[in-house]
């Protein structure tokens, strides 16, 4: 009788674990759905791309063509485009890591392959104006109406241009009219204020040539 009762309590563990388990699938499917019609409803991304728990768009401008993300992308972190202007293009079989911001204002134009780790800061704008009385007016009006659709508080930009196979570190920040040749690496927490050519690595802050790298597929040629 006892090994009975115990071999029922088993057995009614062990469906509950599977039921669970069910239950705990079919909401993170859900919810990746979710995610991917949010994304949907503010730019433009290929089916195959992969949505991740904390991806967030801000796409301020309301238009979905200005962020267009290509095929096989993971998305982490987050892409903002502000009001008044903006356009963000990630292409293939790229990774935006977690705590990540990609904010533009400008244009950012992200190539092929290019691997951004986690809380990378890529900016293509000052955000507010240098001038004082400016920032102040430009953050009153972000609090109370919104972002502005017009640039009357004189926000500076300039575009950013990350080529194929980049590779950028951890913490690392990449600020506004800034080019990264292709298949270059920016070292963790580095600052590049100034291009980098192609495969080279840079670190520090700012960024600075460390090296050239040397890829296997140009030995090979």
């Amino acid at each position: 009788m006892i090994e009975k009762k115990m071999k029922d309590v088993l057995l009614e563990s062990k469906l509950l674990k599977k039921i669970t388990l069910f239950l705990k699938t079919r909401i993170e499917v859900e919810e990746a759905k979710q995610r991917y019609n949010n994304f949907l409803n503010y730019a433009n991304i290929d089916s195959s791309v992969k949505i991740l728990p904390n991806a967030v768009v801000s796409n301020h401008s309301q238009c979905p063509n200005l962020i267009n993300v290509g095929k096989n992308s993971v998305l982490r972190g987050e892409l903002l485009v502000f009001a008044h202007a903006g356009k963000i293009s990630i292409g293939d079989s790229c990774y935006v890591g977690e705590g990540t911001r990609i904010w533009s204002s400008d244009s950012i134009d992200i190539g092929n392959r290019v691997y951004i780790s986690h809380n990378v800061n890529i900016h293509d704008t000052n955000s507010h104006s240098i001038d004082p009385y400016l920032r102040s007016q430009h953050f009153s009006a972000i609090m109370t109406t919104g972002h502005p659709k017009e640039n009357i508080f004189d926000i500076k930009g300039s575009p950013v241009l990350i080529e194929d196979d980049v590779w950028i570190g951890f913490n690392s920040t990449i600020l506004k009219g800034v080019t990264i040749g292709s298949g270059s690496i920016i070292a963790a927490c580095s600052v590049v204020t100034k291009d980098v050519p192609s495969n080279v690595l840079v670190a520090g802050n700012p960024a600075k040539i460390i090296k050239t790298i040397i890829s296997k597929s140009i030995l090979k040629t």
